[in-house]
C-alpha cells in the first residue's frame, strides 16, 4: 500500500473516533476521570470515545513514522546517487594523478602529501603563537607575574593564591549579608527563610507543591492530546468519502449515546423580553408640551376700541 494512502486511512480513523468525544461540551469534563463521576453512563461513553480516539491517533502516528522512514531511505539513496554523479563529474576535470580526485584519496603519495601539509601548518601556528607570547612579555617588567616566564615563580604563585582567597572571602561575605537581609524581611516561620530550608514542614510543603504542579502539567498535556485527537477525528469523519468508514460509524454511535445521556441545559429567560414586559410607554414629550401650552391671547375688543384711528386726510378746498 502507498505510504501516503496508509497515513490517510489511519488519520481518518483517528479523526472519526476522536470527533465524537466533545460534541456536547457538558459531557466533556475533567470529573469523568474521577470516581464517582467516572462510572456514570455519560462519562463512560465519553471516556470510551477518548480511548478510541487515542488508539486511532497512535495507529496514525505509527503509520506516519513508517512512511517517513521509508521516504527518508529513498531520499538518502537519491542524495548518495547525486553526490556520486557530482564526484565523477569533478574527477573528469582533474588529472589522473591529482590528489584532489576522489579515487586518489587512499593513494600513498597523496596521504604522505596531506600529512606533510598538516605538519607544516601546525608548526607555523606554534611559531606564530610563540612569537606573540614573546612580544607580549617584552612589554612587561622582568619581575611582573603576568610574564609567561614567571608563572612558576613561588612569589607569583603565592600572590595568585592570596588573591583568589581574598576574592572568595569577599564573595562569601556578600552572599551571607544578602541572605541575612532577605531573611530579616520574612516571618520566623516563613519557608522562604534560609534557616527554614530543612524544616520538615517546609520540605513537605515544597514536595506537595511540586506534586500539584506536575499533576497540573500532566492534566494539561492530556487534555491537549485529547483535543488534538478529537479535532483530527472530526476533520476526517466530516469528509463525505469517510462517512461510511467503520470507525466513523462507531464514533457516531458513541457520540449519539453521549449526547443522549448529557444533561439538557435549561434556556435562560431573555433579558430583553423581561425588560420589555416591565417597560411602561413613556408619554410623548410633544403631546405633553402641547397640553401645557397656552394659546396666545388675541387682541381683545377693548384694546381695539382704545386704538386711535388714524386721521383721514381733509378734503382740499376746491379752486374757485
Amino acid at each position: 500500500m502507498n505510504p501516503r494512502k496508509l497515513i490517510s486511512v489511519v488519520c481518518a480513523s483517528l479523526l472519526l473516533i476522536l470527533g465524537i468525544q466533545f460534541v456536547n461540551p457538558t459531557v466533556a469534563s475533567a470529573g469523568c476521570r474521577d470516581y464517582p463521576e467516572s462510572v456514570t453512563e455519560a462519562c463512560i461513553a465519553q471516556n470510551l470515545a477518548e480511548e478510541q480516539a487515542r488508539q486511532i491517533a497512535s495507529a496514525a502516528e505509527m503509520a506516519a513514522g513508517q512512511a517517513a522512514a521509508a521516504q527518508a531511505a529513498i531520499d538518502s539513496a537519491n542524495r548518495e546517487a547525486a553526490n556520486q554523479a557530482a564526484r565523477q563529474a569533478a574527477d573528469v576535470q582533474l588529472a589522473p594523478d591529482d590528489c584532489s580526485r576522489s579515487t586518489n584519496r587512499n593513494a600513498q603519495n597523496c596521504i604522505d602529501a596531506e600529512t606533510e601539509r598538516a605538519r607544516v601548518a601546525s608548526e607555523a601556528a606554534i611559531a606564530a603563537e610563540k612569537a606573540a607570547t614573546q612580544a607580549a612579555d617584552s612589554l612587561l617588567a622582568p619581575d611582573d607575574c603576568r610574564r609567561t616566564t614567571n608563572r612558576a615563580v613561588k612569589s607569583c604563585a603565592e600572590a595568585e593564591a592570596a588573591k583568589a582567597v581574598a576574592e572568595n572571602a569577599a564573595k562569601n561575605a556578600a552572599e551571607v549579608a544578602a541572605t541575612k537581609a532577605a531573611d530579616s524581611l520574612l516571618a520566623p516561620d516563613d519557608c522562604s527563610r534560609s534557616t527554614n530550608r530543612f524544616v520538615q514542614s517546609c520540605i513537605d510543603a515544597a514536595v506537595e507543591k511540586a506534586r500539584a504542579e506536575n499533576a497540573a502539567i500532566q492534566a494539561e498535556a492530556q487534555a491537549e492530546e485529547i483535543a488534538r485527537s478529537v479535532e483530527f477525528a472530526k476533520d476526517y469523519c466530516s469528509q463525505p468519502a469517510n462517512k461510511l468508514d467503520p470507525q466513523c460509524v462507531k464514533l457516531a454511535a458513541v457520540e449519539a449515546v453521549a449526547e443522549k445521556l448529557a444533561p439538557k441545559a435549561k434556556p435562560s429567560p431573555s433579558p430583553t423580553a423581561k425588560k420589555g414586559s416591565k417597560a411602561k410607554p413613556s408619554p410623548s414629550p410633544t403631546a405633553k408640551k402641547g397640553s401645557k401650552a397656552k394659546a396666545s391671547p388675541s387682541p381683545s375688543p377693548k384694546s381695539t376700541s382704545k386704538a386711535k384711528s388714524s386721521p383721514s386726510p381733509k378734503p382740499s378746498p376746491s379752486k374757485k
